[in-house]
């Protein structure tokens, strides 16, 4: 989440003063369409911050696109959806992005108006980059309720007098935003359960669930603690950002980054209803705030792609993970180490790769490609583009070197 001026402004609008939403287009019960994840036979996972639930809508296995599919590529992507949903632009805010692990269908979760007035929407873009508005009124759905969700009543501290920039005024506006949009974060679908990271409505808020899926209403529950190196503590407060799946050691993990940006294993055996889990703090990304993390193989080697909000993509082999020293204050950095001290990045973080603007949500879309929803770097604008995993996830319209000119082209490899 960007809490650029008119992100921030955008948000406190959506959600405040109670967190009220209208009827909306979306179906009978949605009222915020955020965090998405699909199963392996195409269930769509919708999160909803307002209501407290994850709704499911079994969208179906679909076909594959064929090979010789252009590659994925919509500039403009939010004046687009505005025209399809028949509002303007700036009415049209991007919560979230899944692929269709099938169809290669890229969903995007959206939230179109402000305030009272503000409606949540699915769409869908195909493979050709048509865009559809889906109506989730012609599916069956299923919801699970969050039931410790934080109040309406339970607001962020004001941070104005932590740091000198913004103005303390958009400060306050950030402690107005209740807790509660950070209900449900991230979701991920592993071994038939549907894992949610995110907060709940007690001091040690840091939560992840693990939910049964068809939703019968069994879930189990822990609470989540790591050492944060760049804090110097042990935290339980702030959710996961962004996590993922990986057989590390023989063992099966899940991969969890948080603000600022730790990167901590957690053996899924440890997530068991009530129980305090501490995680493997293994490294540090550098300060930021992750947005998306997934499996890609870059030329035989899996890894993972990780997008922040504070730096650009990097690729993480998981080959680095076996046998990770685990960080502790017993042997991590003294004091407040940052992006220039010299121990940062720590740990096995793998690299920053060349990206060519900003990349707010991503996915794997098959082998070759992974999906972006990225920033342009000169004009602004929001385009949604497939990137080859290997050797590098950019285009090279933006650029220019050598190879641009007469007689300079590449030689080789």
């Amino acid at each position: 989440m960007r809490f650029t001026p008119k992100a921030l402004l955008s948000l406190l609008l959506l959600v405040s003063p109670l967190l009220c939403a209208s009827a909306n287009a979306a179906g009978d019960s949605l009222r915020y369409a955020g965090a998405l994840a699909f199963s392996p036979d195409g269930v769509l996972f919708v999160g909803d911050n307002v209501s407290g639930a994850i709704f499911s809508y079994p969208i179906g296995r679909g076909t594959a696109p064929t090979a010789a599919s252009a590659p994925l590529e919509v500039d403009n992507i939010d004046v687009r959806i505005a025209n399809a949903l028949g509002v303007a632009s700036n009415e049209v805010t991007i919560n979230g992005m899944a692929v269709h692990p099938i169809t290669q269908d890229v969903y995007l979760s959206v939230s179109r108006g402000y305030g009272d007035g503000s409606l949540p929407a699915i769409v869908r873009v195909a493979p050709s980059g048509q865009i559809f508005n889906v109506d989730l009124h012609g599916l069956s759905s299923s919801e699970y309720k969050i039931p410790d969700a934080p109040g309406d009543d339970m607001h962020f501290r004001d941070r104005s007098h932590d740091w000198p920039v913004p103005s303390a005024v958009k400060y306050d506006a950030k402690a107005q935003i209740p807790v509660r949009t950070l209900t449900i974060v991230d979701m991920k679908f592993h071994n038939g359960e549907l894992y949610v990271s995110g907060i709940s409505n007690e001091e040690f808020s840091s939560t992840l669930r693990r939910i049964s899926y068809p939703f019968t209403g069994k879930a189990s529950e822990s609470k989540i603690r790591m050492y944060h190196i760049a804090h110097t503590r042990y935290e339980t407060r702030a959710p996961v950002r962004a996590m993922t799946f990986a057989t590390i050691d023989g063992v099966d993990t899940l991969i969890a980054a948080y603000t600022c940006s730790p990167l901590v294993l957690i053996p899924v055996s440890a997530l068991k209803d009530g129980e305090r889990v501490t995680g493997k703090t293994i490294g540090d990304m550098g300060n930021g705030q992750p947005i998306s993390m997934f499996k890609v193989n870059v030329y035989g080697q899996e890894s993972l792609f990780v997008t922040n909000m504070g730096h650009g993509p990097r690729y993480i082999p998981l080959a680095g993970f076996s046998k990770a020293v685990s960080y502790t204050p017993d042997n991590s950095p003294k004091g407040y180490p940052s992006d220039i001290s010299p121990e940062y990045p720590i740990g096995p973080v793998g690299k920053a790769v060349m990206f060519v603007g900003a990349s707010l949500h991503a996915d794997a879309l098959n082998d070759k490609f992974l999906v972006s929803l990225t920033r342009d770097a000169e004009s602004g604008n929001l385009n949604l583009e497939a990137l080859p995993v290997a050797p590098l996830p950019m285009k090279l319209d933006r650029i220019w070197s050598e190879f641009d000119f007469p007689g300079g082209g590449p030689t080789g490899n």
